[in-house]
């Protein structure tokens, strides 16, 4: 029992330092890319490759509702996700997310309600290359999963994720992004490798939308959602999005809506500093 309870110490240890490591080496050949509207990693499974920039602080937040039927039995979810960005450097940002979530499970005439915060993690992303052409732009994220959850959704261990992600423009309307993953849920020894691909596009100088497919590269699984984004000014969007990850024998679906915001400390810095200067003359 204490070799086995090592053992898993050390797996976790491993991948933490693999995690470190990778981040410690990308700065060598890192860039930056701030935009000037807020660039968010809502709605859709995926990540992007870009950071927020520098002093720069985003919250994206959302509610969502999944519902599953199988024969007699039926899962019901409603969830709340919370993600906080901050912008360290140019290339590199710290990110923390909580999860808090009512289940509502029927199996074989027997409900069952669970509820609470599910999933807490911290993490960092960071920008290796910009997009410029035919060459897309490729970020890492690294998170460990903690085990601050309710009862009812306890971590048995830490847990980690990694992720890289690129991203590409096809056109001036039309963007390509890819996420491949693997993560160390926390209560078993085995990784769980997952994709996605997105293809993002402009309506309008407001709106957006995008159609990904994702799943499980393990027993290769595709999952389908679309959305929409409204962009209310240059810190601030809305969106709205669905999904479809049944198959013949299981109905799967969910429905999301979120909100973006940033604090952009760089502008509002310049404007201060400004004034300051028309003070002082």
């Amino acid at each position: 029992s204490t070799l086995s309870s090592s053992s898993a110490a050390s797996d976790v240890y491993k991948r933490q330092v693999f995690i470190a490591i990778m981040i410690s080496i990308a700065p060598n050949f890192l860039f930056g890319q701030f935009n000037e509207t807020i660039n968010s990693g809502r709605p859709g499974q995926s990540i992007g490759a870009c950071t927020i920039g520098k002093k720069v602080i985003q919250i994206q937040s959302g509610i969502s509702f999944n519902k599953v039927d199988e024969g007699m039995n039926e899962y019901n979810s409603f969830a709340e996700n919370t993600l906080l960005r901050v912008g360290i450097l140019e290339y590199f940002e710290l990110r923390g997310g909580i999860r808090w979530q009512s289940d509502k499970i029927k199996m074989s005439g027997i409900e069952e309600i669970q509820k609470g915060i599910s999933s807490t993690e911290i993490g960092g992303r960071i920008n290796i290359l910009e997009s410029n052409g035919a060459k897309p732009a490729i970020g890492i994220q690294g998170s460990i999963l903690l085990k601050a959850q309710s009862e009812d959704f306890k971590r048995e261990k830490l847990g980690s994720n990694f992720i890289l992600a690129t991203e590409n423009n096809l056109t001036n309307w039309l963007s390509l992004g890819t996420n491949w993953g693997v993560t160390w849920s926390g209560n078993n020894s085995e990784p769980e490798s997952f994709y996605a691909l997105s293809f993002s596009f402009g309506i309008s100088e407001k709106f957006g939308g995008f159609c990904e497919v994702y799943g499980s590269l393990d027993d290769f699984r595709v999952n389908y959602d679309t959305g929409f984004s409204l962009l209310v000014n240059k810190d601030l969007q809305f969106d709205f999005s669905g999904g479809w990850q049944g198959d013949n024998d299981v109905s799967d679906w969910f429905l999301d809506f979120g909100v973006s915001w940033r604090l952009d400390w760089r502008n509002d810095f310049k404007h201060s500093d400004n004034e300051g200067a028309l003070i002082e003359n």
